[in-house]
Parts: C-alpha cells; sequence; structure tokens
C-alpha cells in the first residue's frame, strides 16, 4: 500500500515537472532580462577607437562569462569602411556608422519607423534631440516578441557619426547599457 501512495505521488510529481517544462517563451525570456543587471558608468570602462581610425572614446560595460572571466569588446573595421562593429559576448553589438556630411539622422531615423507604422508599434523609451531608444513589436494579435533599439547621432571632427544597435535589436537591460555607451561617447580633441 505505502508503495502505491509512493508512486502515486512521485507520478503526481513527475506530471507537475513536466507541465512548468513547457512554459512558454515570455516566461523565458523574462527571466532571461532579469539576469542581465543594468548598470551604471561605475560598471564600465574607457576604450579609444583611435587604433580603429575614430577618434573617439566609449565607455563600455565590464561582461563576465558564466565562469566569471571578463568578455573582452571585439571591434571588426575594415580600412575605408565605414562601419564598425563593436561586440561583447553575445547580446551586445554596437554598429557606429559614418555619415559623412550629413546631419539629422535620428529625424530621419523616426521618419523611417513612422513608415513601418503598418507593421509595427514603435514605443519610444528615450526621445532626445540626438538619442532614441524605442521598443518594437508587432500589432497585436499577430505574435512574436517585443525587441528594443537605438540609435544615436554624434559629430567627431565635423563628420557625422551615428551610434546603434544592431536591426534585431535586443533585451532591454543590453539596450539601456549601451544607451549609456552612446551617451558617453566622446570626440578625442588632437593637441596641436
Amino acid at each position: 500500500m505505502k508503495t502505491k501512495v509512493f508512486l502515486s505521488a512521485l507520478m503526481i510529481a513527475l506530471l507537475i515537472l513536466s507541465c512548468n517544462n513547457g512554459s512558454n517563451d515570455n516566461e523565458n525570456k523574462t527571466i532571461e532580462e532579469s539576469e542581465i543587471e543594468i548598470i551604471g558608468e561605475d560598471d564600465m570602462n574607457q576604450i579609444s577607437l583611435s587604433d580603429y581610425g575614430l577618434n573617439l572614446t566609449l565607455m563600455l560595460p565590464e561582461v563576465a562569462s558564466s565562469t566569471g572571466n571578463s568578455i573582452e569588446p571585439v571591434i571588426t573595421h575594415e580600412d575605408g569602411d565605414y562601419y564598425w562593429f563593436l561586440d561583447i559576448g553575445n547580446h551586445f553589438h554596437l554598429v557606429i556608422e559614418d555619415y559623412g556630411k550629413e546631419t539629422n539622422k535620428v529625424v530621419e531615423k523616426k521618419k523611417e519607423l513612422d513608415d513601418l507604422k503598418n507593421i509595427f508599434v514603435i514605443e519610444y523609451l528615450i526621445e532626445e534631440p540626438n538619442l532614441i531608444m524605442y521598443k518594437r513589436s508587432l500589432h497585436e494579435g499577430q505574435g512574436g516578441k517585443p525587441s528594443y533599439h537605438c540609435y544615436g547621432e554624434m559629430t567627431i571632427g565635423g563628420y557625422t557619426y551615428v551610434l546603434h544597435s544592431n536591426d534585431e535589436g535586443g533585451l532591454k537591460p543590453v539596450i539601456e547599457d549601451m544607451v549609456t555607451t552612446i551617451r558617453s561617447a566622446k570626440e578625442i580633441k588632437s593637441e596641436s
């Protein structure tokens, strides 16, 4: 009799556990987002991009691997190209683009996003003259998960540069860290 009760209780427990394993992706995403800590500039390190042909310094988040080792940023730039790709780990992917003498890139980006309103709902979380952070999601009932994005503009040596998240966007805490990075961007003034 005790064996039957024990086996019944064990089967019920396994059934309950297997039901929880089928949790939806939104719950998994929430867990993933909660595992990522939002940081301030105290938890960031300054990096210069002058070795990559860009007179710019940025504050980048300190990112650690699951073993606790620091993950170093990887900067990719081909000489003569207009793009710089800055990656830290699996989530932080910042793109820097050289737009030459073009200006008002944030205004243009907002117009571009407005043109997509039949497909996406855009919610601006930060809306400043030279910086936006927004949440992009499909209209209700169309499925999909929201993604977060940022887009900032600055001038270096009379030329316009845009710093932004990649097209896929990212988790909100990671994009918030990118906003902190964009806000920290400073031109390296040459000493004459």
